[in-house]
């Protein structure tokens, strides 16, 4: 009679800590789970926030109006902006600042409807500011230099927050300060503590069901075929541990053949580690045929986006962009260009010399124009026709670079020391868009300079 307490006891200790355990290791993976999906939904909210700013912010200017100290009437638009943004966007705080020799200093920061209602007015350009320590100043300091968003945590005198940091660089490429957006933490906090403590509730509820009912039937049982049968279950657990394959996972039933439960019981546990393993090798397998689907999708996908010839964007791609470009110009505009490319000849060096000859002719021509627009994307939408998207420097260094390709397509069209597939020769146009252009418009004007360029060159040959 002893001997049954003694194991009767030892299995309501072994539930009770298997139940904390199980709690434990939940709760951890619940916390961590919940706690990186919350930040990252947090991560591309503020990043979505801090890049629709800097799009809609001239930084040239701003990094004027920081190094003079005096206000531009743009400087006044970002400021609307801002105060417009952290109302709309429900933000703890959105500002911009720079910080010089551990000192924070203010460039533009957001004053919500609230604030203003309350009489407060927006912070003065170059204002200093104490409301942060020396370590979180610093903090703010490396994010400047970053050439991506910094996430952190920080504490102000305005309470807890979870900070989204993007640098400040104007067109020479200097980094003259931040602009972060601000959420309380405590929100975020409490939704993954109750999160948590919903899971810790269940799992310790189930468990202490679970365990009730084992208790009980055990109650009746605790004999030889139950100590044997728990031996076998122990061993199963001990060896499986870490196992890496669904072959390892074999349950050793032990010899019962008590005719009632406990041999059923036996049978099925065998029979489970069986399912399991035909489960978990499925499992493995559907994972294998997923990835390697989707590898050929995106292998697909990257040669429908990329010309076979020249390996610059293709026509899919370049459809892909007139979209994007006319979404940007539906927000409120965009800047960019078009610089049409036609080459010159094409057909004469494919009937003269072979189609081989014309692949070098299109690969020749489409090196010069990609080692010229270095900045911007390229695409062939046609046998002998390109079209260069101007972007970041090169579309404000777009004149200087219409000569440049002019320069060198000369010297190859002229230079008859050269094969005739080496001579190359294109026409080209440029054209930028205009408030009230659609993308079309700008394609049609680029185009239409590009033929009265294949005109002229016509005219002198």
């Amino acid at each position: 009679m002893t001997h049954k307490k003694t194991i009767h006891r030892s299995l309501i200790l072994g539930s009770a800590v298997f139940i904390a355990f199980m709690c434990f290791l939940l709760s951890i993976q619940a916390y961590l789970t919940y706690s990186q999906s919350l930040y990252k939904r947090y991560d591309d909210k503020l990043s979505n926030i801090l890049n629709y700013a800097t799009n809609r912010i001239d930084m040239d200017d701003l990094y004027q109006n920081t190094i003079t100290g005096q206000k531009t009437e743009k400087y006044n638009d970002v400021q609307q902006l801002l105060n417009g943004m952290v109302d709309d966007f429900e933000l703890f705080y959105l500002y911009s600042l720079f910080v010089r020799n551990d000192s924070m200093y203010n460039i533009c920061s957001a004053t919500s409807k609230a604030e203003r209602e309350r009489g407060e007015e927006d912070m003065k350009l170059l204002e200093p500011t104490d409301a942060y320590e020396l370590s979180e100043i610093r903090k703010f300091a490396k994010a400047m230099t970053k050439n991506e968003i910094s996430y952190f945590e920080e504490d102000s005198d305005w309470g807890p927050a979870y900070t989204a940091c993007k640098p400040y660089v104007n067109s020479l490429g200097v980094h003259f300060g931040v602009i972060c957006a601000d959420v309380s933490i405590a929100e975020l906090h409490k939704t993954v503590n109750n999160y948590v403590l919903y899971n810790v509730i269940l799992t310790l509820g189930l468990g202490l069901l679970f365990a009730l009912i084992l208790l009980v039937w055990l109650r009746h049982n605790v004999t030889g075929p139950i100590l044997a049968l728990e031996k076998s279950a122990r061993h199963f657990a001990e060896k499986s541990r870490g196992k890496k394959t669904p072959d390892e996972l074999i349950f050793d039933a032990p010899e019962i053949h008590t005719h009632n439960e406990v041999e059923s019981l036996s049978n099925a546990i065998s029979q489970m580690s069986k399912d399991m393993r035909t489960y978990v090798q499925g499992l493995l397998e559907a994972e294998e045929q997923a990835r390697s689907a989707q590898e050929q999708a995106e292998d697909m996908t990257q040669l429908a986006f990329k010309d076979a010839l020249t390996h610059v964007n293709s026509k899919v791609a370049y459809d892909k962009m007139k979209e994007s470009l006319q979404e940007q110009i539906d927000k409120g505009g965009a800047t960019f260009g078009f610089v049409m490319i036609d080459l010159n000849n094409l057909k004469e060096v494919n009937d003269h010399y072979g189609h081989d000859c014309g692949d070098k002719y299109i690969l020749g021509c489409c090196h010069i124009f990609c080692t010229i627009y270095k900045q911007s994307p390229i695409y062939r939408f046609g046998g002998d026709e390109f079209v260069v998207l101007l972007q970041n420097s090169d579309y404000k260094n777009r004149d200087k670079l219409f000569k440049v390709i002019e320069s060198e397509f000369k010297k190859t069209r002229n230079n008859t020391s050269r094969p005739a597939w080496e001579r190359y020769s294109v026409a080209y146009g440029m054209a930028t868009y205009q408030l009230g252009d659609n993308v079309e418009d700008v394609f049609k004007r680029a185009d239409d300079s590009m033929y009265q360029k294949k005109m002229e060159i016509k005219g002198m040959a």
